[in-house]
């Protein structure tokens, strides 16, 4: 249930991102979700230094111990969010591609 949590609210987050910046940008939803995707991934990717920022230890705590800081979860919600951003820019610009 916890695990499922997880998903889902990483998963909305970045679905109100995405609309959020379309929003500000003035730009096609569609055209955002794959740069949206990809930025959940760097946020959330294990041994990333961006998210120290997000870590309540120190530097120095953590250097030793640089495991994930938000676990496996929110990296699979990502990965899922950005997969299902290529198939949706893809049906999307079918006639781009075909």
């Amino acid at each position: 249930m916890n695990k499922t949590l997880g998903f889902l609210v990483t998963f909305s987050i970045l679905m109100a991102l995405n609309f959020g910046a379309a929003h500000l940008f003035q730009a096609d939803i569609v055209d955002l979700t794959f740069p949206v995707g990809i930025l959940g991934i760097l946020v959330t990717a294990r041994n990333n230094p961006m998210t120290d920022l997000f870590n309540s230890k120190t530097y120095m705590e953590v250097e030793g111990k640089r495991g994930a800081k938000f676990g496996r979860i929110p990296i699979l919600a990502s990965v899922t969010y950005t997969l299902c951003a290529i198939i949706v820019t893809f049906f999307y610009y079918k006639s781009y591609f075909i």
